[in-house]
This record gives C-alpha cells, sequence and structure tokens, in this order.
C-alpha cells in the first residue's frame, strides 16, 4: 500500500492553511515530525502539581492521570498502546510478576478517565487547531507525563514497560532520560520509529490477513481514518466510531481480541492519537536517537505478531545492551494471551540487570 495515499486526505484540505501558519505549518505539509528527540530537556514544567489522590495523579495544574496498581516489590511502570486506548484491568502477563513487582497502570492524557484537554473544535485556522491538539496531546507532553510519574513514584530509575505505541514512547522516554531508566521492556512495539515504516507496519499488516474481498472497503477506511484535516470538523463521537472500525479490521484479520486487552470505544482517545500522527510526521528517522539509551533493555516478540521480527530488530539494533526474546505462537497482544512465557522473559532480564 502507497503510504502517501493515506496521507493525501488532510494534506489537500490543510494546504490553503500553509502560509497562514508560517514555519511551523511548513515543517508539517512537507512531511517533517512536530516532535523531535531531545526537546523534552526544554519542556518548562516537569514538576508533578501533586502526589496520588484517589486513583488520580495530578500531573499538571489542568491534568490529571487516573491510574492503578497491581502487585508488590519494585514499581514498574506501564505504557500502553493504541495509540490511545489505556488498558481497563491489569494484564495475566503482569500478574504473574505480582509477587515481586507492583505495576503501575495509568491512562495517558487524553485518553480513558484521565483529563481529556481536548473535546472538539471549532471554526478556526487548521494550523492553529495542530498547534493546540499537539502542544496539548502530543508525544512531547506523553513523555513529560512519563518523567512526571517517575517523580511522583519517587525512583531515580524506573522499570518501564512499553506495549506497541507504547513502545515506541518508552524507547524515546529512554532515550531523553537514559539516566533514569532502570530496565526498558518493548513488547512489539509499533513499526513507527522510522517513517515511511521500511517494512510495513500494523495497518499494512492488518491489511495482508484480511479476505481479498475486504480490502476495497478497508482502504476506503484508511483513507477516511488517515484524512486528519477532516476531523476537526468532526464531533468526538464520530471519531469514536471511525476508530471504532478498526476493532472489526482486526478481529476480520486476527481473531477476537483478548478479552483483557479490549476495550469500550468511549476510552480511545481519539484527540490523542491524532495528536501522535501529527507529532510524528510523514517522515521521520528515530534510530540514531536511541543509541542514548544506556538501560538494559528486552525486546519481546510473537513469532505470530502482524508485525514482522525486523521491527523488533529495528528497536534492538542501536540500543547498547539489548536482546530479543520470541514468544512462539504469540501474536501482538502476547503479554495477554501467553502470560507465562512473556513474564518468564522479563523477570529474567530484570534479574539479568539487576
Amino acid at each position: 500500500m502507497n503510504k502517501k495515499r493515506l496521507w493525501i486526505g488532510g494534506v489537500v484540505v490543510l494546504l490553503g492553511a500553509v502560509i497562514a501558519g508560517g514555519i511551523w505549518g511548513f515543517r508539517w505539509f512537507m512531511g517533517q515530525p512536530l516532535y523531535e528527540p531531545g526537546t523534552l530537556s526544554s519542556h518548562p514544567g516537569l514538576e508533578p502539581v501533586s502526589y496520588d489522590q484517589e486513583g488520580l495523579w495530578r500531573v499538571a495544574e489542568d491534568i490529571e492521570l487516573s491510574h492503578f496498581a497491581r502487585g508488590d516489590g519494585r514499581n514498574v511502570l506501564y505504557i500502553h498502546g493504541g495509540p490511545g486506548v489505556p488498558p481497563q484491568e491489569s494484564i495475566p502477563a503482569f500478574d504473574r510478576l505480582s509477587d515481586t513487582y507492583r505495576v503501575h497502570y495509568y491512562a495517558q492524557r487524553g485518553t480513558g478517565d484521565s483529563t481529556r484537554p481536548i473535546r472538539g473544535f471549532g471554526a478556526g485556522n487548521a494550523w492553529e487547531n495542530i498547534q493546540t491538539l499537539v502542544g496539548s496531546l502530543g508525544i512531547r507532553e506523553q513523555l513529560a507525563d512519563i518523567e512526571r510519574i517517575r517523580r511522583i513514584l519517587g525512583d531515580e530509575k524506573l522499570i518501564i514497560v512499553g506495549h506497541s505505541y507504547g513502545g515506541l514512547l518508552a524507547a524515546l522516554y529512554a532515550a531523553e532520560r537514559p539516566q533514569h531508566v532502570s530496565t526498558l521492556v518493548l513488547i512489539a512495539p509499533a513499526a513507527l520509529l522510522v517513517m515511511p515504516a521500511p517494512h510495513g507496519g500494523l495497518f499494512d499488516g492488518i491489511r495482508a490477513r484480511l479476505p481479498e474481498s475486504q480490502h476495497a472497503e478497508y482502504d476506503a477506511w484508511l483513507e477516511r481514518y488517515f484524512d486528519l484535516g477532516a476531523a476537526f470538523s468532526k464531533r468526538e463521537a464520530e471519531l469514536e466510531v471511525l476508530d471504532g472500525e478498526l476493532v472489526r479490521y482486526w478481529e476480520a484479520a486476527v481473531g477476537p481480541l483478548p478479552p483483557t486487552a479490549a476495550a469500550p470505544k468511549e476510552a480511545a482517545g481519539v484527540w490523542m492519537a491524532r495528536a501522535q500522527y501529527f507529532s510524528m510526521g510523514q517522515r521521520h528517522d528515530w534510530t540514531a536517537a536511541l543509541t542514548a539509551i544506556s538501560a538494559p533493555t528486552l525486546t519481546v516478540h510473537g513469532t505470530d505478531d502482524i508485525q514482522e521480527l525486523v521491527i523488533s530488530e529495528m528497536y534492538r539494533d542501536p540500543i547498547q545492551d539489548a536482546r530479543i526474546v520470541s514468544i512462539e505462537g504469540g501474536g501482538h497482544f502476547m503479554h495477554h494471551t501467553h502470560p507465562d512465557e512473556v513474564a518468564t522473559a522479563i523477570r529474567e532480564r530484570l534479574a539479568d540487570a539487576r
């Protein structure tokens, strides 16, 4: 599939605003990311406002993050994927670690029961809308929240586990703050380290496994989904329906989602997801940034994942102390479906790191 075609709708809608948007708008139109590794250090506010208050971390004056924890022992922070789909309950693989580790789950800003600073847009300049969206929910803000959570937990060095898109966020945080990561675990990290993805990504993997009779329908949905400019004229409920269609295609291609991985469409962060796409742009290569990661790293790959092994290798290769463990028969949600194998791999890596 031609990746450029997926973006054409949004580009056409936004073209008229390029001049008004100046250099900032021009960068996105030319495909450049609106986030660059290394920019977290210039963030003006990384100190959290307050600590845990009835299941909420107040990380900024206007942002509270919903969270819960399971287990006892060293803190582990789980970064969920999607983008924008928070866990609704504890994950089986991490439950296997609860005798030694306390796993903290949270809904990223803009998702679940956490604060949603963006609920929609009225009429306005498209570039101003993008700046507002990225400035509230973009990659740098998500990484800043991870740093604030680390300070709330009181760990000088934190064990971080990221899944899928959360794996990308976890890796970028470890590159931005290598001195504050004890061990990094990436479970089926998203094929977004380089864009366009040289080996295909999640959407390509779904299409490859769909019956050919559904290809045209799926392609039409992708066109609507990636028409980013049109999103600003839609209500949040409309975007929830649009994004929720992905589950139908996923299940037609791969099979039912594990019950513990499923979430109601209302929990998804539709604006958070689009903030990530604008942050990433159409073209980037963040491979070199990962060379800054000093933490022992484990990448967990499922042999039946719709993403190829080479994606996990792209994360592993730039990191000095990194290894891959393959889970036989594991898919994209192997920490739900193969909990014993995934837990064993994580426990062994954590033991080695210590």
